[in-house]
């Protein structure tokens, strides 16, 4: 039998999402697993091989793309940087052509994310765009004439370093764009992330308007920063924010540009990489 479905797999911090599609990349399956940070690369790669596999038509596949939160070196298998840091320095191509028969390909997860919204979503009649993923993962992507921008070496997009507040950086180096927008600190003392207290806390609550308060104002800055440079004609909103995203309405017409809430939601960066292991396998 001919193998003409392509798997795609995105591993975030909230977990691991998979979609089967055909070859025009209709969906014809998707499914969601937990993920639980602290895991050897070992264990990762283990996790995403089980996700996949976990389709029920994945013995059709004819190759399988995994969109990840890293930078990756040059030739497109080795981890340089990523959020999730037990990745950090791993061959995980290698990791998975243990595991999984056919061709693998290793890619960005904004990348993918972008893509799916390019071909399927938000951004399909844009030229000059850029999608934001906010919550336990941060980072963006640029659509720059049509084509997904991304830099002399496959490291565009990564927001969450820039700083946006000084004074923050200066005396606890928690002024970061992803530090204050994750709610890192929020997190580690709650348990929960920042917008799921929101989404759970009743909104006239002190300590949760402060939340509020202080997360429009480090949103604003960051997306106005990158307004600056790119001019986009909008700007793409997904992750855990888009749950809360009439919380930030005012903030996002601060900006001057339409902000538009993803159309794909949590698959677009599996569809996305389905995409792009199907071109690659061609």
């Amino acid at each position: 039998m001919e193998k003409k479905l392509i798997a795609g797999v995105s591993l975030g911090l909230g977990g691991i999402e998979a979609v089967l599609t055909d070859a025009d990349f209709v969906v014809l399956e998707e499914l969601s697993r937990p993920f639980t940070p602290k895991l050897g690369k070992e264990s990762i790669a283990s996790k995403i091989e089980k996700t996949a596999r976990s389709l029920s038509r994945f013995h059709q596949v004819r190759a399988v793309g995994v969109a990840i939160p890293a930078t990756l070196a040059p030739e497109g298998k080795k981890i340089a940087t990523s959020t999730i840091h037990e990745l950090e320095g791993a061959n995980l191509y290698q990791l998975l052509a243990k595991k999984i028969e056919v061709p693998i390909f290793i890619l960005r997860r904004n990348f993918c994310a972008l893509l799916a919204e390019q071909a399927f979503g938000a951004a399909k009649s844009a030229k000059n765009a850029v999608l934001v993923e906010i919550g336990l993962d941060v980072g963006c992507s640029f659509l720059v004439g049509g084509k997904i921008y991304r830099g002399a070496n496959n490291a565009a997009g990564q927001i969450a370093e820039v700083i946006v507040d000084i004074t923050r950086e200066k005396r606890n180096n928690d002024g970061e764009f992803g530090e204050l927008i994750s709610g890192t600190g929020i997190e580690a003392i709650a348990g929960k992330s920042v917008y799921q207290i929101l989404k759970d806390s009743p909104r006239e609550g002190v300590v949760t308007k402060q939340i509020l308060r202080d997360l429009k104002e480090s949103l604003l800055t960051g997306l106005y920063n990158v307004k600056l440079l790119f001019d986009p004609e909008m700007f793409i909103i997904s992750g855990d924010i888009v749950e809360n995203f009439n919380l930030f309405r005012s903030s996002f017409a601060d900006l001057g540009v339409r902000v538009l809430k993803s159309e794909l939601g949590k698959s677009a960066p599996a569809l996305g990489a389905a995409i792009a292991a199907y071109n690659q396998a061609k």
